[in-house]
């Protein structure tokens, strides 16, 4: 997969509870840099993805990707609550590395609708 295909199959992951896939997709050492917090690892990360996040039944729409030719990407959306309102907006700066996602920033800020 490309990085614009990485990042798809992440959030894909992340909506539909599919840690598998997820463990898939990122790095061994891979680092998820967020507002508040910062999470180190393939299992710390897949780990807080299962059980640690503060709402589970959510969904990312994603508005746009853009990807550079070394195959990073950005990604910029909404994060919905399970009752289809926008909790925020975000852009995901995704760092590609032999084939799987090295680490993630994500800014976050209001979500437009």
């Amino acid at each position: 997969m490309d990085g614009a295909e990485l990042a798809r199959e992440y959030y894909r992951s992340i909506d539909e509870d599919d840690y598998d896939a997820l463990a898939g997709v990122v790095s061994g050492g891979f680092v998820h840099r967020r507002p508040d917090r910062t999470i180190e690892g393939r299992e710390a990360f897949v780990s807080f993805m299962r059980s640690g996040r503060p709402e589970r039944e959510t969904t990312h729409v994603i508005e746009s990707v853009y990807a550079d030719d070394g195959g990073d990407v950005a990604v910029e959306g909404r994060l919905l609550r399970s009752d289809g309102e926008t909790w925020f907006g975000f852009v995901d700066a995704f760092e590609i590395a032999e084939g799987a996602i090295a680490s993630i920033r994500t800014y976050t800020g209001p979500g437009a609708e």
